[in-house]
């Protein structure tokens, strides 16, 4: 009976191809991201955040689980970050990507700086850059900026950099709501930042840079208007003017999460009315939120 089940599943065996591997390799749980910052991208999501679920986290000691990744969504984030990468590099070639800069042979970090052209530490000429992130020394929310142009003004510009279908890079016509919205909170918590390197970066406007993730893109008559005798581009660039109105309230919950944390407040009251609503099923803090072992004793409402 047991050589039986070996031949059965030995039929069953995928064939070894490079196919195969690449799946096995790629799909499979990613870390879940420490809830230990409040990240500006959580607080753009829809529904934003539940001041109780950080308090929960915190009091119970559970950490957020991680999440499973299919082939295509693993691949689908890394074309994203690739594209990015290259973005930085190529202002980098320029002179005007400031961010950090890690040595790939020592791992020395050049702190918020052009790309150096050698690493101070050991010499090596090849270096990567790493997002510089601010936190807002009123709300304590936390962003990591994609990159800060050096462009012929007093400041450095931020420049969120945002990849897209073909398809859909055709049909934009304006940013998308959510990165409006998101850039306009990165230009709050840069500007409440303690950090030095804040009085360096534009907090008024910023730039939101599509890249088409098909070469050619779509028509534009912008180059040939430069002189560069080119009919399509891959990019659409979006100038975003900074408007504290609408985060307001985004920033409001995250100030709750960091006054439970400073000890300010008691633990705060969640944003669902029971455990039956549609959030609070999926909620992966449910059962401690409804429990009564940890009674919710700050009420706080959305501004």
């Amino acid at each position: 009976m047991a050589v039986n089940f070996l031949k059965t599943a030995k039929k069953a065996a995928p064939p070894m191809g490079v196919k195969f591997l690449l799946h096995k390799h790629l799909s499979g749980y990613d870390p879940a991201r420490s809830i230990s910052r409040i990240h500006a991208s959580d607080l753009t999501k829809e529904g934003g955040i539940c001041p109780r679920y950080y308090a929960l986290h915190d009091l119970t000691g559970q950490k957020p689980k991680d999440q499973w990744l299919t082939t295509s969504e693993r691949m689908t984030f890394q074309i994203g970050r690739d594209q990015e990468r290259n973005i930085v590099l190529w202002f980098a070639e320029m002179g005007r990507a400031v961010c950090h800069w890690k040595c790939t042979n020592c791992g020395t970090v050049h702190d918020f700086t052009l790309r150096p052209a050698a690493c101070k530490h050991c010499g090596c000429k090849w270096t990567e850059p790493k997002e510089v992130r601010f936190e807002s020394a009123i709300c304590g929310a936390s962003c990591g900026i994609d990159m800060l142009v050096k462009l012929n003004q007093p400041k450095l510009r931020v420049t969120e950099l945002k990849t897209m279908d073909k398809e859909e890079f055709k049909a934009l016509k304006a940013p998308l709501a959510e990165h409006q919205w998101r850039t306009n909170l990165y230009l709050r918590l840069i500007a409440e930042s303690a950090h030095p390197w804040s009085n360096q970066v534009d907090t008024e406007e910023a730039t939101i840079l599509y890249v088409s993730k098909g070469g050619y893109g779509c028509q534009d008559a912008e180059p040939e208007k430069w002189g560069m005798f080119e009919k399509y581009s891959p990019f659409k660039e979006f100038a975003i003017k900074r408007n504290d109105a609408l985060t307001d309230g985004i920033v409001n919950r995250a100030k709750v999460v960091t006054d439970f944390r400073k000890g300010l407040i008691p633990s705060p009251c969640g944003i669902c009315s029971n455990a039956l609503t549609k959030r609070a099923m999926k909620c992966p803090m449910k059962k401690h939120c409804f429990s009564g072992e940890y009674p919710a004793q700050h009420e706080w409402k959305d501004v």
